[in-house]
């Protein structure tokens, strides 16, 4: 399943700069940082949205607040 994850980013050179170590399984294909780097997208691969709340939550809770939804695959 593809998981969406929006972010707003209280210190860009941190959330950008920093590197998530993907568990087996989850992808991450697509980043989209905003111009200024305060917000963000972006488009995992994985099995569950709670594998990548946790992964993206523990990695990022200090500098950003994260808004997790599957992706609805059919329509997009």
């Amino acid at each position: 399943m593809y998981v969406m994850a929006f972010h707003s980013i209280s210190d860009p050179l941190a959330f950008w700069g920093g590197k998530l170590d993907l568990p087996k399984g989850t992808e991450l294909p697509i980043v989209v940082p905003g111009a200024d780097g305060t917000r963000g997208v972006c488009i995992f691969k994985s099995d569950s949205v709670d594998t990548v709340r946790q992964l993206v939550d523990g990695a990022t809770a200090a500098i950003s607040t994260n808004e997790f939804f599957a992706m609805n695959e059919k329509n997009a």
